[in-house]
């Protein structure tokens, strides 16, 4: 049985910069002249990303399937998914990664968007339909503001990050090809894990408190981390709440004391070196950057 190789970024890299910690683009030409046009079995832990082909052609394996891909297409693949990609010479287009727990804190109040977006999908560009057209449209229109330098431009790519989610979300099924990943119990679990924790938002609660909610032992809950994001179930609260204090801390009217309370966490000490710890930067640091 083959390894599962797992990235953090794109390129194989670790690490990957993402404006407003939501989302990088780049062209299919940069990335092909990176890695060429063979992109080998793999999955990403905290991103979903979405393929824009816009002229050319591309093998998709996915779910132990070959899929062809002749006709400019979105391609959509959801978190922890394990895809493979084949190009052909000349193609050109756009690859858009989205930090998977930043799309789900955008549509926290969403669930069943999240749920939609959680599959392959393939969709036809060129075919005559408003809702296929208005994604394809947002996508540039993230392609122009992330490529320049324009007053605002962190809050235009978070605006429209949103409404591409939305506009792909509304494309109904029979314009797309939609490729049902395995495990999806274990995803779903997965999803209400982290859904839990952003509504308890603190980090007193313990891990085994929320198995018990799920209904499932700790050592299950820990073996579903483990499989989609390849980290335990304590990483992954922390990874989360580290996020949801991220954005907290961009609010000036409260001071990085108040920011620490709301997360239940009593010692502001202690709350400025696990955000270090987690971030490379202390909460004061952190916070300067959008001042």
């Amino acid at each position: 049985m083959s390894q599962k190789v797992y990235y953090n970024g794109i390129f194989g890299e670790n690490h990957i910069k993402l404006v407003r910690e939501i989302i990088n683009i780049v062209s299919l030409d940069e990335m092909f002249s990176r890695i060429r046009y063979s992109v080998k079995t793999h999955a990403h832990r905290n991103l979903f990303q979405i393929f824009v082909l816009e002229k050319g052609k591309v093998e998709l394996l996915a779910n132990n399937e070959h899929f062809i891909v002749e006709k400019p297409s979105i391609i959509t693949i959801p978190q922890s998914v394990f895809h493979g990609l084949e190009f052909e010479p000349g193609s050109k287009g756009y690859l858009i990664s989205l930090s998977a727990n930043a799309v789900e804190q955008m549509l926290k109040f969403d669930v069943e968007v999240i749920y939609e977006l959680d599959t392959i999908s393939i969709t036809e560009i060129s075919q005559k339909n408003q809702l296929v057209e208005d994604a394809y449209n947002t996508i540039h229109k993230c392609v122009f503001e992330y490529n320049n330098a324009l007053p605002g431009k962190d809050l235009a790519l978070q605006y429209l990050v949103g409404m591409l989610l939305l506009r792909l979300y509304r494309i109904n099924n029979s314009n797309q090809t939609v490729i049902h990943t395995l495990n999806q119990n274990e995803r779903t679990v997965f999803r209400n894990f982290k859904k839990l924790v952003q509504e308890n938002n603190s980090i007193k609660k313990r891990v085994e408190d929320y198995s018990s909610e799920l209904g499932i032992t700790v050592a299950a809950l820990s073996q579903i981390c483990k499989a989609i994001s390849g980290k335990s179930p304590k990483e992954v609260i922390l990874d989360f709440l580290i996020l949801n204090i991220k954005s907290t801390l961009k609010n000036p009217e409260f001071s990085i004391s108040e920011v620490s309370y709301q997360f239940d966490i009593d010692d502001p000490s202690y709350f400025a070196r696990l955000f270090k710890q987690k971030t490379g930067q202390t909460p004061k640091q952190y916070r300067s950057n959008f001042n």
